[in-house]
């Protein structure tokens, strides 16, 4: 039993899961030693830990832009509530 890794990682990457999986059953019946099966299995494995680890890759900085935003919103509060803070008191001097 032979897959094609470079084929159904490019299936995978272009979202093609149906196709994907009909690579992958298409394999898995294929009449197999116990040490095809087994290489098999292990490549689908490699397949699905470089998926999960891109996907994993995109959350993460997913996660670092999205608190990098809220660190600006957080800065531009700050920055209004002194401003609003300044503003009472210099109107407090003028009385």
């Amino acid at each position: 039993m032979d897959i094609n890794i470079p084929q159904l990682e490019s299936l995978l990457s272009a979202e093609k899961y149906d196709e994907a999986r009909k690579v992958i059953q298409a394999a898995v019946n294929e009449k197999m030693t116990d040490e095809e099966k087994g290489a098999a299995l292990s490549a689908i494995a490699e397949v699905y830990v470089d998926l999960m680890n891109a996907i994993n890759t995109e959350y993460r900085d997913a996660l670092k832009e999205a608190i990098s935003g809220l660190k600006i919103i957080n800065t531009a509060e700050d920055k209004a509530k002194d401003q609003a803070e300044l503003a009472k008191v210099r109107g407090g001097l003028g009385k």
